[in-house]
């Protein structure tokens, strides 16, 4: 199970009086979760581009499964706005545009900063250490030239930790949603240096705030670190347009 989602399961079991399930149990996934992620991490690093068909019968070869989990996987990557189904078709990894990076990250613009409030509300020491150290482990992928898809994981891990203490599951559901989503179109704009620097020292701003437990500020910082992070994207997207 990737990092994000490791941290969104511990999320959604953070004071609900059930036990959790060892690291063992959550690690034995069904064959559409493994199906899943791994059509997802080719969706999202670019080994199936946009309008690229995913064709059921050669997947179900490969993965020597039948048809059945690549099916279910694909409803799911079409929910997640990964893929679109086509009735004559079939499944089609879907296109990067301006229109969808908007429509993403001003969606992440008006549920992220709400979380992050009820998370400092409710937040504590612990909560903290676990912000620095998100915010550590991020800081020694970029001096060490991490890969653009380590960067990314490490990148949701922090925001992941930023609104752990919120105890929202079914906000993180839909926060989780609309990580993968924008995942795609972050590649496009973490692979600069100047990019990568300015993600750290946002990231430092947005742990400061929550270690002293600004709300006020540590939202306006979210919303200006994600509103730039959807400008930088859509100008990729229309630099790419005019090149082709």
């Amino acid at each position: 199970m990737p990092e994000k989602m490791l941290l969104l399961y511990s999320i959604c079991n953070r004071k609900s009086g059930h036990p959790m399930k060892s690291p063992t149990a959550i690690k034995r996934q069904t064959v559409t979760s493994s199906v899943l992620d791994l059509l997802r991490d080719r969706i999202i690093s670019g080994i199936y581009p946009g309008g690229y068909q995913i064709r059921q019968e050669a997947l179900a070869d490969e993965f020597s499964v039948s048809r059945i989990p690549i099916r279910e996987a694909l409803l799911q990557l079409e929910a997640d706005g990964l893929v679109v189904i086509h009735t004559h078709k079939g499944a089609v990894v879907a296109s990067l545009t301006p229109e969808d990076a908007i429509d993403i990250f001003d969606a992440r613009l008006t549920l992220e900063p709400f979380v992050l409030g009820k998370a400092i509300e409710n937040a504590d020491d612990a909560d903290t250490d676990r912000v620095r150290a998100a915010l550590q482990n991020y800081e020694v992928a970029l001096n060490t030239g991490a890969p653009p898809e380590r960067l990314s994981q490490l990148n949701w891990a922090f925001h992941n930790a930023l609104s752990a203490p919120a105890d929202r599951p079914r906000t993180f559901a839909v926060l989780a949603t609309l990580h993968n989503s924008a995942d795609r179109y972050l590649r496009l704009q973490i692979d600069t240096e100047a990019a990568q620097a300015k993600a750290l020292e946002d990231h430092r701003l947005l742990a400061e705030a929550f270690a002293n437990r600004s709300i006020a500020l540590a939202q306006k910082l979210l919303r200006k670190h994600i509103s730039d992070a959807r400008d930088d994207v859509i100008k990729n997207l229309k630099g790419r347009a005019v090149a082709r």
